[in-house]
């Protein structure tokens, strides 16, 4: 019984995550400004659910392995192994949180930077080597020098002013070398423009 209703648990986080975690466009094209940078955070509480759906399977990990124990006992190596599930677990849940809180990437004339819980990746405009966009996850990715990676995702309060900054400051070549991911930009920056229109004001 306790088996069925933690995979029920499980479940209904999958499908409650999953609809909450669906891609959306942001609620602001524009981002708030630090200085002349403008910084994108993610839509607030999102990293904060991952958190919880992390949690789903290492808790279905301690039930099996309560279960497993009241039937027939669990040697040293089952214990290591459920130990380290945990341990796992228990690791990507904290990191989301920390995600919840530090997340950020910071745009400016001369270049990008992103911040994750665990490390800071930037890069300059003109090093850019491929600027790619995902139109099913709606993220942007570039590439640059040594192999630096960079993920911007689309729904972030200030996409605008990342497309702003993309189109003024990566190499013509990059851009005309992905026309698709050269148009999204023109169509963030559009929107960006409308919105600025909109709320009577252009942007800093």
């Amino acid at each position: 019984m306790q088996l069925i209703i933690a995979f029920a648990v499980l479940g209904l986080l999958l499908v409650a995550g999953g609809w909450l975690l669906r891609p959306v466009p942001p609620a602001r094209l524009r981002g708030p400004r630090s200085g002349t940078a403008v910084v994108l955070r993610p839509p607030r509480g999102r990293n904060a659910i991952l958190s919880v759906m992390a949690i789903g399977p290492t808790l279905l990990v301690l039930v099996v392995a309560a279960t497993a124990v009241r039937r027939e006992g669990m040697g040293t190596i089952g214990i290591a192994i459920v130990a380290l599930a945990v341990a796992l677990g228990l690791g990507v849940s904290a990191y989301f949180l920390l995600a919840e809180r530090r997340m950020q990437v910071r745009v400016d004339a001369r270049g990008v930077e992103r911040t994750d819980p665990l490390r800071r990746t930037g890069m300059a405009w003109a090093e850019v080597e491929k600027i790619a966009y995902n139109g099913v996850s709606r993220w942007f990715f570039l590439t640059g020098p040594g192999g630096i990676r960079l993920w911007v995702p689309e729904n972030m309060a200030g996409i605008g002013d990342f497309a702003d900054g993309a189109l003024a400051g990566v190499r013509p070549a990059v851009l005309a070398a992905e026309p698709a991911t050269k148009e999204a930009l023109e169509q963030l920056a559009a929107e960006a423009r409308e919105e600025d229109a909109a709320g009577g004001k252009a942007p800093a």
